[in-house]
């Protein structure tokens, strides 16, 4: 999964000079006042684009022949999940938490380049190394 959501995130806020990892990079720049002194993509950003992966799943298991429509409403309590989940791991485990979202936005910046090849979960996972976090 974790490598879908890389490239869903880079296609969606990073691809283009029109995109919000693009118009708003300052931003991103300030957030390296976080634990890791590093960018980081942000919890809204992980959140939303979790429950489109969640809300796409849900309708291909569904065997729903008709087109799929992806709303706010339909999917507010998944996301509102997603969110509490991620805000309660940046209460738990802050340090952890800021690695991982900086870990995410490094991958993201590194497949706007071409750089490094994900090509199975297990790589993309190798890659974040979650286990491999200190907590310090």
């Amino acid at each position: 999964m974790g490598n879908i959501m890389m490239h869903l995130m880079k296609g969606h806020y990073f691809n283009g000079s029109q995109s919000v990892g693009v118009l708003f990079t300052k931003w991103f720049n300030e957030i390296t006042e976080n634990k890791s002194k590093c960018p980081e993509v942000t919890i809204p950003m992980v959140a939303l684009m979790s429950t489109a992966v969640y809300a796409a799943l849900s309708w291909k298991a569904s065997s729903c022949l008709s087109k799929f429509n992806f709303t706010g409403n339909q999917f507010s309590k998944v996301y509102l999940l997603h969110i509490t989940i991620l805000e309660d791991l940046r209460m738990r485990v802050p340090e952890k938490f800021h690695k991982l979202m900086a870990n995410i936005f490094e991958v993201i910046q590194k497949l706007s380049h071409n750089t490094i090849p994900t090509t199975s979960h297990a790589e993309a996972l190798a890659f974040l190394n979650i286990d491999g976090i200190d907590s310090k």
